[in-house]
């Protein structure tokens, strides 16, 4: 079993970046263009996963575009079904205070290392 990391992330940082970890869902990049959200560890966790949905996200769309080609394209745009899933699982878990990685995919997350 995969050992999970240690946030400690403050009360205080999940209030103060509530907003901005939903904003890293709509648009992932904006959190890290933003200083002060940078230092916030409840927004750059939320940014991380949502980069993990990015990334799930387009090789849904890739492989549905090849796999349209022959005939077996359905099957992968079940991941994109998937991603959205997560998303909104995403944006409840940001909105709601929640440090949760999201299920199947949420692990690699912490391979961007952007919660320091």
């Amino acid at each position: 079993m995969a050992e999970t990391r240690q946030l400690n992330i403050t009360p205080e940082e999940i209030e103060a970046g509530k907003t901005m970890a939903f904003v890293a869902y709509i648009i992932f990049f904006i959190p890290l263009l933003m200083e002060d959200m940078r230092k916030n560890k409840y927004v750059m966790f939320h940014t991380e996963q949502s980069l993990v949905l990015v990334i799930v996200n387009l090789i849904g769309i890739i492989l549905g575009t090849i796999g349209s080609m022959f005939c077996i394209g359905v099957v992968f745009y079940l991941i994109n079904l998937f991603a959205f899933v997560l998303w909104i699982m995403g944006i409840i878990n940001a909105l709601g205070g929640k440090v949760t990685p999201l299920p199947l995919v949420g692990q690699f997350g912490e391979k961007f290392n952007f919660v320091k």
